[in-house]
Order: C-alpha cells, then structure tokens, then sequence
C-alpha cells in the first residue's frame, strides 16, 4: 500500500501463496461488502468495519455530544478499573524481590548483592526476549483473553519464587516472570487506543500509571505487615520445619492478588469495542465513530512483516535499577528494617501526586506532550544532582530519593501514549510499542548492574548515570518534537497546495475499498482511511500530535 488512492484488496490478492481459506470465522464476514474477499483480504482491513454504517462517506455524520459522553463514561466504569488493577499488580510483581531484600530474602536464598542485582537483569532479559512474540500473539490473539492468560501464568512465578532455594533456580523464574509480564505495556497502549481518543488516551494511561504509586503504598504495608509475622529471624529454608518466612508471606500474598485480578481480567474485559457486550450495538458504532480523529482502527488481524521491519525507532529509559535497590538503599541512608518497610509508602503518594498534576497540565494543553515530558525531568535531574553530591542528612537524601523518580514517571506515561498516537497502522502500533519496551528492557537489564557493593553507601557512580540518562532524554524528547512538528507543516503545506483530483484523495480523509462483484465487476467503496490499515506513512491525511 503505497499512495492513495489505494487498492488494498489487489494489493494483498498478488500473494498467490496465501491460503485464503485458512479461517471461517472472521468477523469481517458479516459485512456485506466484503463477503466475496478472499479471507486474508479481508484480514487486511480494521474489524470495526463488520459493523453496520462504518463504510461509506461520514462527512454529516456528527456524533450527538450527550451520546459519545454516555458512551466514554460506561468504557471508563469498565475498562479504567481493570486496566488499573492489572498495572497495580504488575508493579508489585515486577519488584517484588526489592521489597523481600530487607525480610530475609537474601539470606534464605544465600544471595550476594551481585547475584540480587543479576536477578534484577535476568527479569529483563525476559521481557526483552518477549516483544516480538507478544505483538504477534496480539495481532491473532483476542487481546483480553491473552493478558488474561498471560497474567495467570506470571501469578504463578510469583507464588515460586517462594520456593526459591538457589540462585539459578531464582534466575530461571525471573526470566520467565519477565517474559510473561512482558505483555501488560504494549497490551494497555493497544487496549487504550481501541477505547479512548488521542488526548484520553494520555490522561488514561496517566491514571493507569498512578497505580505504580498506589502500588509502592501496597507494598510497604505489606511488607511491615509481613516484618511483624512470627519468623521474626531469617533461616535457611530447610532448617524452617514448615515454617513461612516473613518474605515468603510477601512472595505469597503478591500471588493471590495476581491470581483474582486475571480472573476478574478474563471474565469482564472485552477484547476489542466490536466485542463489548457492555455496550448495546448502536453504543458500538458510537465508541468507534468516538476515536475518528485517532486515524486510525480499532484492529487488523493480518500481520505485515514490512511494516514491522521499518518501524524501529525507540526510547531507551535508564532508572538506574532503583526498583531492584530501592529498600537497600533507603536503609543505606541510616534507617532500621521497619522504618524501611514504611518509607517506601510517601515516595508512592508523591508519585500518584505527581502524576496527577502531569495529567491536569496535559488536560488543559494537550499538544503540549513534548514540553511537559521535558520540563517533568527538572525536579529527576536536581534530586540526582543532591544524591550525587552527597549530604549527610538522612532526611535530604530520602528527600531527594523520592524527587529522583518523581520526574521520569510522568514522562514514561506521556512518551507512551505519543508512541500510540503518532503511529497509524495496527501492525507498526504493536511493533512499535514493542520496540519501546525492548529499548527499555535493554536499560533495565543494564542498570542493575551500576548498584555494586564498591560504590555503597553513597553509590555516586550510579547517580552519576542516572544524572546523565535523564539529560539525555530531554534532548530526545525535545527533538522528537521539534522534528514531529516539522512532518506536520509539511503535510499542511501539500495539502494546501493540492490541485488534481488525486492530489486531493492522497492528502483527503477518505480511500477507495475495491471490492469484486458476483459478476467479476469491481464495486468501489469510499471508506475512511483509518480503517484501512495504513501506516502513518502511507496515511498522508495523519497529523502527529506534539
């Protein structure tokens, strides 16, 4: 598919090797238009499209005000609190070795500080391994039903890892709690995009990223309330004659709550808005027509490796490990087991605080994304400027811990959600989501590695990186801006200047779906380019928000 106007159908007929009867069942089947497609055609265009009115020409077409708010508050009743409690879990999940460091975890399972940080890196190496995979799973996999799935099986792992006896046993279950977890990021940005439109989107996922916080607030309180269980002194698990051990509840209590937030995911999250029995047929169509000025569809279930190859650009997110070291290195500063357990409490309520206040700015200007992404790294970039100096103030230092990852949380928040709304196309969505979450693996993995016995207490190297990281990153994010920006005046100025017919239909709303006739006839359909399963690229009517 290259210019418009564009055949997608002839375009996907040229590869004769196909099989075209490889499904019967595809939803597309139910659209008249489309009956006569070859099965992998017809896998080529968004699903949204099997219900009725969503082809043909919509310029009158107006979606009544008090209807499409209706519609937007029954989707923010249903979805907004599952997606939440699946990114509260996840976050306990994914450091709940962190939290056990200070309940005897170490020492039951005679790890070095080297070997903990190791098991840090290991969950990453298999999350980093997992992108790909999951983007294709999403693609031909109803997308609820496989976080579900997904979400059982990494409840599970957590519930080993009390188990866990040697390092290389704990290596193996980090690698794969890494790749099962690996799915939740790209699997809530393709949820939020079928959902929500390009400025819901951001303050979505914003909420959604509270849940980190609401998280770290759950787990120290679980964390002291498993300090003050009976086995007050750690053993090595075969001298424990049955007992639990006070990490070993923490292990536990992680896993159960997993285990019921993938049973609720299973049963009442819909796959996609065509599926959402919650919502009546018209309320469908509505929640569809809702996201038009997204450009793009709701979902494609043909997986097309050329996009895929092209879209590799990414953001590499450095923090330094923290999630590893956090309870180490509070304690580091000179505070006792319990207190530890606690502190980590007000650094989750600042982070859901600055989160909000991140979300109400980027309310009130939302092509503003570029410019609060960089100015949230200032308060990340002075903290880490304090903690590399050094003082000798314990209160400053927790102080400055806290501020240290205050900044970057709302700028992962907004960079996600512009990854999603500056991309078209459903495969290049899901391969490009994917290739954020590798660059950011691929920091994670490295990052455990900074926080060496050799550098404690002060730690001032790992600092040091981290100091530099988050400098690098406002040069990132000011430039994708600026460059974004660019791409958008060229189009206007091209579109302005149109004067053929196929000038106008290239930089137009509208495409031509081809579709045969029983009489070997070719009918053409005007349908909306956004269902057409066009990259930004190819989509010259896509503008990119800033």
């Amino acid at each position: 598919m290259g210019g418009l106007p564009v055949d997608p159908i002839d375009a996907v007929d040229e590869k004769k090797n196909h099989d075209s009867s490889s499904s019967s069942d595809n939803e597309l089947d139910a659209l008249p238009a489309v009956k006569g497609l070859k099965d992998d055609a017809a896998r080529q265009l968004d699903v949204s499209l099997a219900l009725p009115g969503m082809t043909g020409v919509h310029e009158e077409d107006e979606l009544d005000p008090a209807e499409s708010r209706a519609v937007k508050r029954k989707l923010d009743w249903r979805i907004m609190p599952l997606l939440c409690l699946i990114y509260t879990v996840q976050f306990l999940d994914k450091n709940n070795i962190g939290a056990s460091a200070i309940l005897g975890f170490l020492q039951d399972a005679h790890l070095t500080g080297e070997q903990l940080n190791n098991l840090g890196t290991f969950f990453y190496v298999g999350m980093l391994a997992s992108q790909l995979p999951h983007a294709y799973a999403f693609q031909k996999l109803p997308v609820a039903k496989y976080l579900a799935v997904m979400m059982f099986f990494w409840a599970v792992l957590v519930g080993v890892h009390a188990a866990g006896r040697s390092y290389h046993s704990l290596i193996a279950i980090r690698l794969l709690l890494g790749f099962t977890e690996g799915c939740i990021t790209p699997g809530l940005m393709l949820v939020t995009s079928m959902y929500y439109t390009r400025a819901e989107m951001g303050e979505r996922v914003g909420l959604v990223f509270q849940c980190n916080g609401i998280a770290s607030i759950l787990s120290g309180f679980i964390a002291f309330g498993a300090y003050h269980t009976p086995n007050h002194t750690p053993l090595s698990l075969p001298q424990n004659h049955g007992k639990v051990a006070q990490w070993q509840w923490f292990m536990i209590i992680i896993s159960l709550l997993t285990l019921a937030t993938s049973i609720l995911f299973a049963l009442f999250f819909p796959d996609s808005p065509t599926k959402a029995k919650f919502l009546s047929g018209e309320e469908r169509v509505i929640a569809i027509k809702r996201i038009k000025t997204n450009q793009s569809g709701v979902e494609t279930k043909s997986w097309k490796w050329p996009t895929s190859l092209c879209s590799t650009p990414f953001f590499a997110n450095f923090v330094g490990g923290i999630g590893i070291q956090y309870t180490l290195i509070i304690k580091d500063f000179g505070f006792k087991v319990w207190q530890t357990t606690l502190l980590n409490i007000p650094g989750g309520a600042l982070m859901v605080i600055t989160v909000t206040v991140s979300m109400w700015i980027f309310h009130k200007y939302p092509n503003a994304r570029g410019w609060i992404s960089a100015g949230s790294y200032v308060p990340s970039i002075i903290a880490a400027m304090v903690l590399v100096i050094h003082p000798n103030s314990r209160v400053g230092l927790l102080i400055a811990f806290y501020c240290i990852q205050l900044g970057c949380t709302p700028a992962v928040v907004l960079s996600l959600s512009w990854i999603t709304t500056t991309t078209s196309g459903h495969t290049k969505k899901l391969v490009l989501n994917a290739m954020w979450l590798i660059g950011y693996s691929v920091g994670q993995m490295v990052s455990p590695q900074w926080w060496k016995d050799k550098y404690k207490p002060k730690n001032r190297v790992p600092w040091i990186i981290i100091l530099s990281s988050y400098c690098f990153q406002v040069v990132i994010i000011l430039f994708l801006r600026w460059f974004l920006q660019r791409r958008n005046r060229i189009r206007d100025e091209a579109a302005k200047n149109a004067t053929t017919e196929e000038e106008k239909d290239l930089y137009g709303e509208y495409g031509w779906l081809e579709v045969p006739g029983a009489d070997g006839s070719v009918n053409k359909i005007r349908v909306e380019k956004r269902f057409l399963d066009l990259t930004d690229f190819e989509n010259k009517n896509f503008r990119y928000v800033l």
